[in-house]
């Protein structure tokens, strides 16, 4: 195996991921007898089950394209309505989704709303589903919405988009309550529910009637947080049937945009956003309906731009785009234009990517979003001004983000041949904002940078709806001044209820000619926190912790906020590490301890799930799996990231210091600690482990064994690789070549490197 340079710990390499879920402003349901403001491990999630249904969604166009007549016949067969009462049984066809096959459901009919029937399945009545989760359901249906207390999600769907169709000859809807045969095992992503167009057909195992399903496994409709999820889902179903009344081949991003649009619109939280703040170099329109996990992130998009045109233009211009005889750009234009407004979609996605960065109403209310606290787009960051040449490609109706946090008098040149790019810089300072247009081929200059703003978003957009564009940049400036490096965007959302010993840490990318001045960490309660700075090893496994830079720091803070948090969050300790003249111009990592119950807890925020991941956590038990380093996921998309920040200065220009000199010899160290014990503490304190290191002045092949007194070698860590000069560490964990514990004793290592070798004896106790 070959060795991390400077790594601190050796585990499996197996990739384990853990969702992590919050209560009260996030709502996801939590383990009973957790605080409001804390958070418990959940390994299950919602995902949409429109997307599975693409292919015979695709099939059922077809076919109604080929039979037009089929919905009169449908009226013929069936002239009156249902008239179901409670008690009324019925077997209904579900799809399961682990076959792509239709089966029927044996159910009962247990409430009779004004626009409602509600079946639930019978094998889950009083187990899964009780008579006060279906009130529950009716009532949101019915009668009030988080939105709106006098109107339910009927009302409202029907008042922004339109009229369900009706080929029962009865205006009430079926919801049926069931098992979704989804694959769910008690772990991973479950459907929540769904809208089925092959019902509204009179094909064969069709229901021939307005139906929707509600899933009742692992969703809890008893808890508040079981019945938003489900209601949720229910808003954005039945907007798939309002407008499948209406257009049945309108483009899947908006149509799926209206219905997550109708999430938001009934008062339900908008869906997960980091998908899209991590990926805004995607064409808007795309749909990957085949790509379970990409999809995800069309969600993400298509409900945040819906979410704009609502807060550009307001609710009623989706009864217009959901009723245009157009589909794609052409029907969003004729429904503007029938609304009443000059905008058009140019305009719109123009003012939509500098919200994405801005999101600032008091500058240009088309900067801005009436929805609060939505996460901002995530680009390249440069915290130099000075930047050679880079080329990138913006693909059609997508945007890039560049932007410049550090320095000042910045200057920067587009270079492209395609008319299409278009670039705006937003600048943003302490008390002014504003947004410029940059001419491509013409240099962007602001002697303000650095001053009056402090950073500068650039975002390059292609208005092309058929083509990519290629374009460069380049930029300079004047290097200096104190740079906060941070990954989190928004305020608090909770803290993690970890173990003690556990430990957090977040990984800082290497800001040349810089030095690290001090961190702020956002804590819970009063208290102090043990932790340090470590060099980054560029890896999660075998550890993210590398070389000690500051070791131990401690940061303390005197109080403890009241819940709901304040905002801003108050509680931000720091930590001065000047004295420690930390170079960051190498990548580098801030952790701390978890020492319950004394240690006040580092808060979390959600972001983007997509390598690099930058927050990792050392659990030693984990619900499954062995004690490693894990990043914890928060639903779909997204991770929990610890509220740690790192306070960067650049180094004067003309002024060197040697970081780094490499050996002069070749060393074998002593282990450490010694002796080890293989039992307990934390990733970076107690003995989990001991180090070994070396120190090579030249490359040189390298071999490093593990023998036990009677000279059995028991553990070969590295066999024979090639290594540069520098200095190195690795880590011994106790085991043999078979990953087996060996028993407590005396063990020797020994080094040999090119014509240098060494033995040198250490102690392991269990």
């Amino acid at each position: 195996m070959k060795a991390l340079k400077i790594c601190a710990a050796r585990f499996s390499l197996l990739s384990i991921l853990f969702v992590l879920a919050l209560e009260g402003s996030l709502k996801a349901q939590v383990t009973a007898g957790i605080a409001p403001e804390n958070e418990s491990i959940s390994q299950s999630y919602p995902i949409p089950g429109s997307h599975l249904l693409w292919k015979q969604e695709q099939q059922v166009r077809e076919y109604v394209a080929q039979h037009p007549e089929m919905f009169t016949q449908m009226k013929l067969a069936k002239p009156t309505s249902w008239n179901f009462t409670v008690g009324s049984q019925h077997a209904w066809y579900a799809v399961d989704f682990t076959t792509s096959q239709n089966y029927q459901v044996q159910s009962t009919c247990r409430a009779v709303g004004t626009n409602c029937y509600i079946f639930v399945e019978d094998s889950l009545w009083n187990t899964r589903v009780n008579q006060a989760a279906v009130d529950s359901v009716r009532v949101a249906f019915d009668l009030r919405t988080p939105a709106n207390p006098s109107k339910g999600i009927y009302q409202m769907d029907v008042e922004a988009f339109g009229n369900p169709p009706d080929v029962d000859n009865d205006p009430r809807i079926i919801i049926l309550i069931l098992n979704i045969k989804d694959g769910w095992n008690g772990t991973g992503g479950y459907v929540a529910g769904y809208f089925y167009s092959f019902n509204e057909t009179n094909q064969p195992q069709s229901n021939k009637a307005e139906i929707y399903y509600i899933d009742a496994n692992p969703v809890n409709l008893s808890s508040p947080s079981g019945l938003e999820a489900a209601m949720s889902t229910t808003a954005h179903e039945f907007q798939h049937m309002i407008h499948w009344n209406y257009d049945k081949y309108e483009y899947t991003f908006i149509n799926e945009g209206c219905s997550l649009l109708a999430e938001v619109n009934c008062g339900y939280p908008i869906y997960d956003q980091s998908g899209y703040v991590n990926e805004t170099n995607h064409y808007l329109l795309d749909w990957r309906s085949g790509n379970s996990t990409e999809v995800l992130r069309d969600y993400s998009r298509a409900a945040r731009f819906m979410v704009y045109v609502r807060d550009q233009l307001g609710i009623g211009v989706f009864r217009y785009i959901v009723q245009d005889p157009y589909v794609g750009i052409g029907g969003l234009n004729d429904a503007f234009q029938k609304y009443g407004t000059t905008l058009r979609f140019n305009d719109i996605f123009k003012n939509w990517l500098v919200a994405n960065i801005l999101d600032d109403r008091s500058v240009n209310p088309a900067y801005g979003y009436l929805y609060p606290g939505l996460p901002k787009a995530v680009g390249k960051t440069y915290f130099n001004p000075n930047v050679p040449s880079a080329s990138s490609t913006v693909q059609k109706l997508a945007a890039e983000y560049l932007s410049f946090k550090g320095g000042s008098q910045l200057k920067a040149t587009f270079t492209t041949a395609s008319s299409s790019i278009l670039v705006k810089a937003v600048e943003i300072g302490s008390s002014a904002k504003r947004v410029l247009d940059v001419t491509p081929n013409v240099e962007f200059s602001e002697p303000a940078f650095g001053t009056t703003y402090t950073t500068i978003h650039f975002v390059v957009l292609n208005m092309d709806q058929y083509s990519d564009a290629d374009y460069s940049y380049q930029a300079s400036g004047v290097g200096g001044g104190a740079v906060e490096l941070k990954w989190d965007e928004t305020e608090p959302a909770g803290f993690l209820r970890l173990s003690t010993l556990d430990t957090v840490c977040v990984t800082f990318d290497a800001v040349p000619n810089a030095k690290l001045d001090s961190i702020r960490v956002a804590l819970r309660r009063a208290g102090s926190i043990s932790g340090g700075v470590w060099r980054y090893t560029g890896v999660q496994r075998p550890t993210p912790l590398g070389a000690p830079l500051a070791v131990p720091i401690t940061a303390s803070i005197s109080t403890t906020p009241d819940y709901p948090y304040p905002v801003p969050w108050p509680n931000w300790a720091t930590v001065d590490l000047r004295s420690y003249s930390i170079d960051a111009g190498a990548p580098f990592a801030v952790g701390f301890v978890i020492n319950k119950p004394d240690t006040p807890a580092v808060m979390v925020t959600k972001y983007p799930g997509q390598n690099p991941y930058h927050s990792f956590t050392y659990l030693h038990n984990p619900s499954s799996g062995s004690a490693n380093w894990y990043y914890l996921t928060a639903g779909t998309d997204s991770i929990w990231i610890y509220l740690i920040r790192a306070y960067v200065s650049y180094i004067p220009v003309g002024v060197k210091e040697v970081v780094e000199l490499l050996p002069s010899s070749f060393d074998l160290k002593q282990n450490y600690p010694n002796p080890f014990s293989a039992r307990g503490g934390s990733a970076f304190s107690g003995s989990p482990t001991t180090m070994i290191r070396f120190a090579l002045p030249e490359e040189s092949q390298v071999y490093l064994e593990i023998y036990n007194i009677l000279g059995e070698k028991v553990r070969s860590l590295i066999h024979g690789d090639v290594y540069q000069a520098g200095n190195w560490g690795v880590v011994w964990d106790g085991k043999d070549d078979h990953d087996r514990p060996v028993s407590s004793g005396v063990y020797y290592y020994r080094i040999v490197a090119g014509n240098y070798a060494r033995t040198m004896r250490m102690i392991l106790l269990r």
